[in-house]
């Protein structure tokens, strides 16, 4: 059996198949259709008998409802799909020929004969398009099966869950006797230390080697270190420090109660003073 011949016969079976499907949504939709219009039926001669009754007895002529074949009914349902199946229809139609003349064109080209696609009726068209709608619904709901039965696993696996920690166990020559084991508490080798708050007299010390190695610095015209230097009676936070502040010769100076910085003040700010470490007037 030849390539060609394979292919015709693949095809046929398709279309076989194809049609199969195509009587049997016809049928189906025939029969609901049926049902449509029977329903549409009873209700439309309810309506005229009830309005035939309300002519007659207000002396007017009844006009009834008129009741199409069921061939020329339709639903609002079937007008909707059938609105639907000539947009889509349209769509295909115009695809396959773009397609077929595309092949056709490349066919030319290379010298090749030109067998172009069938376009389907629309009958078959939404035969086709009805089951491949169907397909996807069913495996849509698969997998929403699926995702609800791991949704229902997981909650029931998280209220069941209970955690229990990990316990390791030391065994000793201790263990082994009977008796429990024996640790040595852990100690620090390292003192703790915290820089002391120094008093007023270490602070003044402190302010006058300052003093002695920046005296030319902070405008003096000599060395004030020997001057009186005396306590303001009072203590300030300066750069997150607490300090005291002290004056000498006019102006106005802070030292840190940790005697970790010493600052003069002047025009409304502190600036930090340091000494050489040279020529130390305190032991």
């Amino acid at each position: 059996m030849g390539k060609e011949e394979k292919k015709a016969k693949k095809l046929e079976k398709k279309e076989a198949k194809a049609e199969k499907a195509y009587v049997k949504a016809k049928a189906k939709a025939d029969k609901k259709h049926a049902k449509a219009y029977d329903s549409f039926v009873k209700e439309t001669e309810k309506k005229n008998s009830k309005l035939k009754a309300k002519a007659e007895k207000e002396g007017k002529d009844f006009v009834p409802i008129a009741i199409p074949s069921i061939e020329e009914y339709s639903t609002k349902k079937e007008l909707k799909a059938a609105k639907a199946t000539d947009k889509a229809y349209a769509k295909y139609v115009k695809k396959v020929e773009k397609k077929n003349a595309k092949t056709e064109k490349k066919c030319a080209k290379k010298g090749k004969p030109f067998v172009p696609v069938a376009v389907l009726d629309k009958e078959e068209f939404a035969s086709s398009a009805a089951n491949e709608n169907k397909v996807g619904k069913i495996i849509l709901m698969i997998i929403l099966i699926l995702l609800i039965w791991f949704l229902i696993y997981f909650i029931i696996m998280y209220i069941n869950y209970e955690y229990v920690p990990r316990v390791t166990e030391e065994t000793t020559a201790s263990d082994s006797a009977g008796s429990p084991a024996e640790y040595e508490l852990y100690q620090n080798p390292h003192k703790i230390t915290t820089t002391p708050d120094y008093n007023i007299a270490d602070a003044k010390r402190l302010l006058q080697q300052t003093l002695r190695d920046n005296w030319g610095d902070l405008g003096y015209s000599s060395d004030p270190s020997s001057s009186a230097i005396s306590f303001n009676n009072r203590i300030e936070t300066v750069h997150g420090a607490d300090c005291y502040m002290f004056s000498c010769g006019g102006k106005t100076f802070a030292v840190a109660v940790k005697l970790s910085a010493v600052y003069y003040a002047h025009n409304g700010e502190y600036t930090p003073l340091s000494f050489n470490n040279t020529d130390i007037l305190f032991n």
